[in-house]
């Protein structure tokens, strides 16, 4: 797990909602908090689609691209939120997930990497590549920011 500083929030915000950085990450989940929290749980209700509109997508959660619009209309305006996290997941074709947290709170936006291995193994090389490439997506992205830890 590494934890990344955002430098430049605003420029983050903009490619969060208005660029295609995250589109194609599942969501896990979402909370949002303004003059009230609104909070989203990623799990995606096939049973609610018309049977032409169905998603082939075996993980059951919904991409950042579908919900996006809808979380942007929390947050646009004058002011910005109070707090916003984004828990984004990206299954492996080997079973296990990494995972990308985004946390903007009390003027900070921070990025925490995870990574979960479908079998118990001590060897944390998977994790460690996960850790780097999210470092590299997010450079390739133009986004500055400070490793933490």
């Amino acid at each position: 797990m590494i934890v990344l500083e955002i430098e430049n929030i605003k420029g983050f915000m903009e490619q969060l909602f208005n660029g295609e950085m995250f589109d194609r990450f599942h969501v896990r989940n979402c909370e949002v908090t303004t003059f009230v929290t609104f909070q989203i749980d990623g799990t995606r209700h096939d049973a609610w689609y018309d049977t032409d509109e169905k998603v082939e997508d075996a993980t059951g959660l919904v991409l950042w691209q579908q919900l996006k619009p809808y979380v942007f209309t929390w947050i646009k305006g004058k002011r910005v939120p109070e707090k916003m996290c984004l828990d984004f997941c990206h299954y492996m074709a080997n079973g296990d997930v990494g995972s990308i947290r985004i946390q903007y709170e009390q003027e900070r936006l921070q990025i925490f990497t995870g990574y979960m291995q479908k079998e118990f193994s001590l060897d944390r090389g998977n994790q460690q590549e996960w850790d780097e490439n999210c470092i590299q997506f997010i450079r390739k992205n133009g986004i500055v920011s400070t490793q933490l830890s």
